[in-house]
C-alpha cells in the first residue's frame, strides 16, 4: 500500500503531465492559427495594393482627369530657394484672362447747326390811316442746336436764343406790347429769359 507522501507525489506528477500536455497543445494551436493568418494576409495583400501605391494612382488620375478637363489652362512655376539652398517648386494654376477687344465709342453730343443775328420788329398801326408798319426795334443773336434725344425748346438770355428742334431760316422774332415773340410758322410764342432750357408747348411745332 503506498504511503501518503508517495500519493502526492503521483497526484504532483500526473497534474504536472496534464499541465504540459495543455501548454504543448496551445503552442500547436497558435502556431497553426499564426501561420494561417500570415498566409491569409499575404493573399489579401495580393489582391489589394499597399496605401501608398493607391494613394499614388489616385493623384495621378486627378491630375490626368484634370489635364483632360482643361487642356489650354496657363500654369505658372514659381521656385522659392530657401536658406539651406533646397529648391521648392510649387505649381499654381491660374485662370485664363479675357481682355476685351478695344472699339472705338462715338458719344454723341450737342452739335450748333448755324447760328445768326436775326432783327427784333414791332408792327406799328398808323391809328390815322390804319396803316401797318414793321419798325426795327433790335437784333438778337440766335443759335440753332441739335441733341441726339431729338430735344425740342429754348433758352433765351438777354443777348442770346438758343434753339433746338426748329428751323433757324423759319423763325422771327417780334415785339408786342413791349414783349418778345418768337414767331415760327406763323405761331407765337412768348419767351421768357430762363437759365434752364424749356420745351417748347406741343401745339407750337406741330
Amino acid at each position: 500500500m503506498l504511503s501518503r507522501r508517495k500519493k502526492q507525489n503521483l497526484l504532483y506528477l500526473g497534474i504536472g503531465i496534464v499541465i504540459g500536455v495543455v501548454m504543448t497543445a496551445l503552442f500547436v494551436y497558435f502556431g497553426v492559427i499564426s501561420t494561417f493568418t500570415k498566409e491569409s494576409i499575404g493573399k489579401i495583400s495580393e489582391v489589394f495594393p499597399s496605401n501608398k501605391d493607391t494613394i499614388s494612382e489616385i493623384n495621378e488620375n486627378l491630375v490626368s482627369h484634370k489635364e483632360k478637363q482643361s487642356p489650354q489652362q496657363p500654369k505658372t512655376i514659381i521656385s522659392d530657394t530657401s536658406d539651406n539652398t533646397t529648391e521648392i517648386d510649387r505649381v499654381i494654376e491660374t485662370d485664363t484672362v479675357l481682355i476685351p477687344e478695344e472699339i472705338p465709342v462715338t458719344i454723341k453730343t450737342d452739335i450748333k447747326i448755324a447760328e445768326a443775328v436775326i432783327p427784333v420788329v414791332s408792327i406799328v398801326k398808323d391809328t390815322a390811316t390804319d396803316v401797318k408798319s414793321i419798325v426795327q426795334k433790335g437784333e438778337l443773336l440766335v443759335e440753332q442746336w441739335e441733341n441726339p434725344t431729338n430735344f425740342a425748346g429754348y433758352r433765351k438770355t438777354q443777348n442770346k436764343l438758343v434753339i433746338y428742334g426748329i428751323d433757324i431760316d423759319d423763325v422771327e422774332l417780334q415785339l408786342i406790347d413791349d414783349e418778345l415773340y418768337l414767331i415760327y410758322h406763323k405761331k407765337k410764342l412768348l419767351l421768357k429769359e430762363t437759365d434752364s432750357f424749356l420745351h417748347y408747348p406741343s401745339e407750337f411745332i406741330k
